[in-house]
């Protein structure tokens, strides 16, 4: 072939110069050419599909086809626009990749043969944070700072390697939108969020994004919650699957040093650790009574801040259950939540993006610096 591009997902014979290879001949010095007169002379054309439909003028002049003039072509840009055809002298051969060796499309489906994701928004040029996150999310962005930095975006080491995860009850890395505590309650859904963000930002961990978990879906925190909101607060976060992608394991076969489990347990009123690492395993209970405010939440947070095995620990993973709908106006939990920017949208059943799985996402669904506090 004298140029090879990669093709939509959903449909194999149309073009995405996202991804593209080109010999260096006069085929493609003229291919290139009649593609950038035909888009300077109409500024609203799409330049992606100018380059399709000039592609399909050479290969016509290959195989010997009658050309017809392009009139009113609806389809070539933001409007009708017309040109004739292009009579190629030197045609090219035209090859189009794989849809599945090299992905493009709104919602991304990489298999074991992908070897290139490009993930797309609806219009071009748009929606760079939500292409980042979906990439993110199927586990093929790149990230940043392996060769130079102890702290990269994946890889991170020592004292950098502090994460923060969500566990309540039969929910692990996730919030519940349908558990019969706080049923399709939006008010309790962001009071937990709250929660969770003010205990990373005090202990001055990575917050791993949970999911949630709605009606019929699991869902990345990303389409209710404005991220912008929580970097403006000093808070860093990880996508919902970063533990999953081994570049952030602590090594080839474990993906931390050292865990700690921590819950408030109603029953005895205490606060439960569990902590191992690859040789040993502790625990400890920590009456709240034994704290001055007598507060669970305080107490909680105490637990977090300064308990040796927490502090030490990379992994911390937080039940909190116990606080599902409580009060949130003590240790700053109320002041940031009011901080919070949700989309406009709302969560739950009969909301916009309701439907969206975590396996059908787009680069649109979020509302990151246009969320509203509530």
């Amino acid at each position: 072939y004298d140029f090879l591009c990669s093709t939509h997902q959903w449909n194999p014979g149309e073009l995405n110069i996202g991804f593209y290879a080109a010999l260096a001949n006069e085929g493609t010095i003229n291919y290139f050419e009649d593609s950038l007169n035909i888009i300077e002379k109409n500024p609203l054309a799409h330049d992606q599909k100018i380059m399709h439909v000039v592609a399909d003028d050479n290969t016509a002049t290959l195989e010997n086809r009658t050309l017809q003039d392009h009139n009113n072509c609806g389809w070539c840009g933001h409007e009708n626009v017309s040109f004739p055809a292009i009579k190629a002298t030197n045609p090219i051969r035209v090859g189009r990749l794989d849809p599945h060796v090299v992905v493009s499309s709104l919602y991304p489906v990489p298999t074991e043969g992908t070897v290139a994701l490009h993930t797309l928004a609806d219009m071009p040029l748009k929606g760079p944070f939500g292409k980042e996150m979906v990439a993110k999310e199927l586990g093929v962005w790149y990230g940043w700072g392996k060769a130079t930095s102890k702290a990269g975006y994946y890889h991170r080491e020592g004292s950098y390697r502090r994460y923060l995860f969500l566990e309540n009850a039969g929910t692990r890395g996730g919030q519940s939108f349908v558990q019969s505590k706080g049923y399709h309650d939006e008010r309790a859904f962001r009071r937990q969020i709250a929660v969770l963000a003010t205990l990373a930002k005090v202990t001055n961990r990575i917050l791993v994004l949970p999911q949630v978990l709605s009606d019929y879906h699991a869902q990345p925190l990303w389409i209710y919650l404005d991220l912008e909101s929580l970097e403006k607060l000093g808070i860093v976060y990880r996508e919902t699957n970063f533990a999953s992608n081994k570049k952030s394991w602590y090594s080839h076969t474990t993906p931390f040093a050292s865990v700690t489990q921590m819950a408030i347990v109603e029953s005895s009123n205490e606060v439960q650790l569990l902590t191992g690492n690859q040789t040993t395993a502790s625990a400890d209970r920590i009456p709240v009574s034994s704290f001055t405010t007598g507060d669970p939440l305080s107490a909680f947070f105490a637990v977090a801040i300064s308990h040796p095995q927490v502090k030490d620990s990379e992994a911390l993973f937080v039940n909190l259950d116990h606080f599902q709908g409580g009060h949130i106006g003590s240790v700053g939990v109320q002041k940031l939540h009011d901080k919070l920017a949700w989309c406009a949208w709302g969560i739950g059943h009969g909301k916009k993006y309701n439907d969206k799985s975590a396996t059908h996402l787009g680069s649109t669904n979020h509302c990151y610096g246009s969320g509203n506090a509530v």
